[in-house]
């Protein structure tokens, strides 16, 4: 009875000894297959890094080619190329300006400064092209430029041109527009006032050219304001010169040349 136990314990350790080598044999030879795919993933990632992945044959712009005939490895453009978002067809909305007067040479004699505008009524579009040699006033004074805004005016676009016009605006020609803006308090040259009755009557085109290409001592803003916000910051002059026309009743005088001299069109 007791030597039956001893072999059944003796066969029971030779069993479980026999699993542990076979366990450590497969260990090892796990091991060994991922050192050697290890070496094969090495070997290949060598391989495919020489120094032709960086240092390629390629042309860079503006580099010379010997490969066309003149010289250059960039083609030049098809002509009538425009880069994408620079087409600008609507000649209204990005100049301002009436479709096929965009280029028009503007009136002579004195113009008025930048300012909002209120459309001219009918009596006073007449009168002021009835006398030949007088000075044109109103929308007769620019006659390239639009009367009317190219896009609908909303009020989330009024609302977006008061904010832009307290940022961009409000410095010179004040919070209400009346051109007595702090830096006017400081003592630089006085600002128009969008509440002139001239300057009512401007088209709303004569706005945007001035915004747009500068007018008098006012720099060109079109590279701080796109266009959209262009003609919000107009949309908004004109609410605050009706706000003021409404408060008013009496037409604001027009100050003294010496206070306000008026500005003119970049050269």
């Amino acid at each position: 009875m007791l030597k039956s136990e001893r072999q059944t314990a003796d066969s029971k350790q030779q069993t479980a000894k026999a699993v542990s080598v076979r366990e450590r044999s497969g260990q090892r030879r796990r091991a060994r297959s991922r050192c050697l795919l290890f070496a094969v993933c090495c070997l290949l990632f060598a391989g495919a890094c020489r120094i032709d992945m960086h240092d390629q044959p390629k042309m860079k712009p503006y580099r010379s080619s010997t490969f066309f005939n003149d010289g250059l490895s960039s083609r030049p453009l098809v002509d009538g190329t425009v880069p994408r978002g620079f087409l600008k067809a609507d000649t209204e909305y990005f100049t301002g300006k009436k479709a096929g007067r965009a280029n028009a040479a503007l009136p002579n004699g004195p113009q008025p400064s930048a300012q909002p505008s209120v459309q001219p009524s009918a009596q006073q579009s007449t009168s002021s092209t009835a006398s030949p040699g007088a000075v044109p006033t109103g929308a007769a004074a620019y006659p390239d430029d639009v009367e009317v805004f190219p896009i609908p005016v909303t009020i989330q676009m009024v609302t977006r041109g008061k904010e832009r016009y307290e940022i961009f605006c409000s410095a010179c020609h004040g919070p209400t527009g009346d051109g007595d803006g702090m830096i006017v308090r400081r003592g630089f040259r006085r600002a128009a006032s969008f509440n002139d009755d001239r300057l009512r009557q401007a088209p709303v085109g004569h706005f945007f050219d001035a915004v747009t290409n500068g007018w008098g001592a006012m720099p060109s803003y079109a590279p701080q304001i796109p266009v959209q916000d262009r003609w919000a910051i107009i949309a908004y002059i004109r609410a605050l010169q009706l706000k003021n026309e409404m408060q008013s009743p009496t037409t604001t005088s027009v100050p003294p040349a010496s206070a306000t001299p008026e500005g003119g069109r970049h050269q």
